[in-house]
């Protein structure tokens, strides 16, 4: 038995030897076999970088330049609509026979539109004999007016064979925005003016403005916040982006206390109001400056007066240039009242200006104001004495950059009843900017019955072409300017076969030399005369294509 189990064990040993042994020579050949797999997986890449390596080499492509060219589009000109005071205004006692009678509740609106090539807007009256369509008509630009709710008001524009058109809207109870385009689609040379006039009552007044871009810095200067008078700042937002204004008002104490009024919040397609006077009451001219961030808005200030139950009169005022060391005030109109100066200095330090008055034979001896200082953020209004009746140019130089304004005004007739005085409508004459190679103005719908104001820094000439209503043009009239005097045209001079004039082409001979105002004089029916007047603004220049180049 032992023997038996002896023999078991030692081939149950040999069985475990030879297992051992099995299993040593699996793990030897295991590793050969896992290089071999390595070297397998390899073997692509390298024959892939080889294929790579001895592949000629691919030059770039070489990029296609492509040139264009990209033009201005439409020109958008948002209108302020007609005047709208407070509700506190319009509000009335028990006496029926005092009850306060609101401003008209409706605007005309005249456009005007000319072709870049248009013989108008280089001193000359011819038609086009090359630029014509497929049927022989020569192309016109397009004026398209629609009121706040994108609505297309009816009236067609009118036009000849001079490339430009003219758009006559009356009895507009909106503020609308006027679209112009060249035949092409482009940008043409335009501009547009609403008029609101209201012959008799409370809001006795005539009030013209412009239409203008969306912008995002604007100033205005010269309202009053006295007892009985009204000032407002509107923001209008016609965008589906919000906007946020800062509002800073400007005093003769100097930048006013804002008390948690100087951010201003607009919502697209919403309006927001600041009324001016229950921020800083009982001045008699305050300066607003307003910067916008998002969305850019249309800016206006509307502004009413009256001294107890007599009208002082009405304006809705436009965003004036930018401050400048040198203004010129064309337009001022004096008829028994002196007109008063207002400066406003937006910088910190003290600006000192000197002070011209300028008429048809130059300087008006002994009217000039001395040197005028204006603080730091301050307004100044100073009168101006001693000027015979006429219309004249209000010219400020200064050592730093100012804004300005000359406030003219008319004294009406006497109304009846014992309590209420003579009627006044005044008017706040903006600087006109030097004009460049030409500007097309329009004039006020209702009928121009003013006069054109011009006046040059150095003597030269400019040639003056009436437009008529249906868009054709008058003989051009060469008006010799000579440096430091005032030359005015008549809305009689400016007629066209017996028509009054829709709008005006102004040519200077030396660019850059020549500024120029429209001041309207209308009758109120009753003997006396509404005051309102508008710059005339250089062409914006932004009509020409650009050229544009794709390259690498």
């Amino acid at each position: 038995m032992a023997e038996h189990a002896s023999e078991a064990e030692t081939e149950a040993e040999d069985r475990t030897g030879t297992a051992r042994g099995a299993g040593r020579v699996r793990a030897a050949h295991g590793r050969p076999a896992r290089l071999l797999l390595g070297v397998a997986a390899i073997v692509p890449l390298l024959l892939a970088a080889g294929a790579l390596a001895v592949a000629p080499d691919r030059e770039p492509a070489a990029a296609e330049h492509v040139a264009t060219t990209a033009s201005p589009g439409p020109r958008s000109l948002a209108c302020h609509g007609p005047l709208q005071v407070p509700d506190e205004a319009l509000q009335t006692g028990g006496d029926a026979a005092l009850a306060v009678t609101p401003p008209t509740p409706s605007v005309s609106l005249r456009s005007v539109a000319a072709e870049p090539a248009s013989s108008v807007l280089f001193g000359e009256v011819s038609g086009s004999s090359t630029r014509q369509d497929a049927e022989g008509a020569v192309p016109a630009p397009a004026i398209t007016a629609a009121d706040a709710e994108g609505e297309e008001l009816p009236g067609d524009a009118a036009s000849t064979d001079l490339g430009i058109a003219v758009q006559t809207l009356r009895d507009v109870r909106t503020a609308p925005r006027v679209t112009a385009q060249t035949s092409e689609g482009g940008r043409p040379v335009a501009d547009a003016v609403q008029g609101t006039w209201t012959a008799s009552g409370d809001f006795r007044s005539l009030s013209l403005s412009r239409c203008a871009e969306l912008t995002t810095e604007a100033s205005f200067l010269g309202v009053s916040t006295q007892t009985g008078d009204s000032s407002v700042l509107v923001l209008s937002n016609s965008s589906d982006r919000p906007a946020t204004a800062s509002v800073q008002l400007r005093t003769a104490d100097g930048p006013a206390a804002m008390e948690g009024r100087s951010q201003v919040v607009v919502a697209p397609g919403d309006e927001e109001r600041v009324l001016l006077e229950s921020v800083v009451p009982g001045e008699d001219a305050v300066g607003v400056d307003v910067s916008v961030l998002g969305a850019p808005l249309s800016l206006h200030v509307q502004t009413t007066e009256r001294d107890g139950l007599t009208p002082g009169g009405a304006e809705i005022l436009d965003p004036l240039p930018a401050p400048a060391q040198e203004l010129v005030m064309p337009g001022v109109d004096v008829a028994g009242t002196a007109p008063t100066l207002v400066l406003s200095n937006p910088s910190g330090s003290t600006v000192t200006a000197d002070v011209e008055v300028l008429g048809a034979d130059g300087a008006a001896s002994g009217a000039s104001p001395a040197q005028i200082e204006v603080p730091a953020g301050a307004v100044v209004p100073t009168a101006v004495e001693g000027l015979a009746d006429g219309t004249y140019a209000v010219q400020v130089s200064a050592d730093g950059p100012l804004d300005a304004v000359t406030r003219s005004a008319r004294t009406g007739k006497d109304l009846p009843g014992d309590t209420v005085g003579a009627p006044v409508d005044f008017t706040l004459v903006a600087p006109a900017p030097a004009l460049g190679t030409h500007a097309v103005s329009a004039l006020p719908g209702q009928g121009a019955t003013g006069a054109l104001t011009l006046t040059a820094d150095e003597d030269t000439e400019a040639r003056v072409i009436p437009i008529g209503a249906d868009g054709a043009a008058g003989e051009p009239i060469a008006v010799d300017l000579a440096a430091g005097a005032t030359s005015t045209l008549t809305h009689e001079q400016l007629r066209l076969g017996g028509e009054g004039a829709a709008a005006l082409s102004i040519v200077p001979e030396v660019p850059g030399a020549v500024h120029a105002s429209w001041t309207q004089r209308q009758s109120d029916g009753a003997g006396g005369v509404l005051l309102s007047s508008l710059p005339v603004l250089p062409d914006a220049g932004d009509g020409d294509s650009v050229p544009v180049v794709l390259t690498d």
